[in-house]
């Protein structure tokens, strides 16, 4: 399942760039998020509640951060573990570009579920996903700058898929990692 969109920061590059990396911040955005540990500066640990239709648990989830570009864009590539709920892997890229009203974030991420969560049905995983990684995106940028704007509200995704920009995925894993982490370090 595939998640992206895009929001308008006034605040710069650096800025974003910083909060994106800063674990008390990340821990306030993830939704469910219970802990969030640096194990190094590009591997985190997180644990994490949620509930997908009538799948509710904690989800042990692995966040390393790859491709590394500051203040720019990095990949996040990330695993949740839940025993009988089930797994979900993810990556995700996150593009930071310049503005003149301040940053636009940009994020593309992809999600594979298995165990219990795979038998609840796509389109529930899809849109309880889906949702999820929205409210850490929103979260975000309302935490940075209240008055942010999501811009891809109306366009469609085939529309945002063939139109020439980077794309970065932010990821994370196990069902929402990205989102979960940010779901994402």
């Amino acid at each position: 399942m595939e998640i992206s969109g895009e929001y308008q920061i006034a605040n710069d590059r650096k800025t974003v760039w910083a909060a994106l990396n800063d674990v008390d911040v990340l821990r306030k955005c993830i939704p469910g998020c219970e802990s969030l540990e640096k194990i190094s500066d590009t591997q985190l640990n997180a644990m994490v509640t949620a509930s997908i239709g009538p799948v509710k648990a904690k989800f042990n989830t692995r966040i390393s951060l790859q491709d590394l570009n500051p203040p720019e864009s990095y990949t996040l590539v990330g695993e949740s573990k839940s025993g009988v709920a089930g797994f979900g892997r993810g990556s995700a890229k996150v593009v930071l570009v310049k503005h003149d009203a301040g940053t636009i974030l940009r994020y593309e991420a992809d999600f594979k579920v298995g165990g219990k969560l795979a038998q609840v049905g796509s389109r529930l995983v899809l849109g309880a996903t889906r949702k999820m990684a929205n409210d850490f995106f929103s979260t975000f940028a309302g935490v940075l700058d209240p008055a942010a704007v999501r811009l891809d509200l109306e366009m469609p995704t085939a529309a945002r898929s063939t139109k020439s920009r980077t794309y970065v995925a932010v990821g994370i894993a196990g069902l929402v990692l990205l989102i979960w982490w940010f779901l994402l370090r």
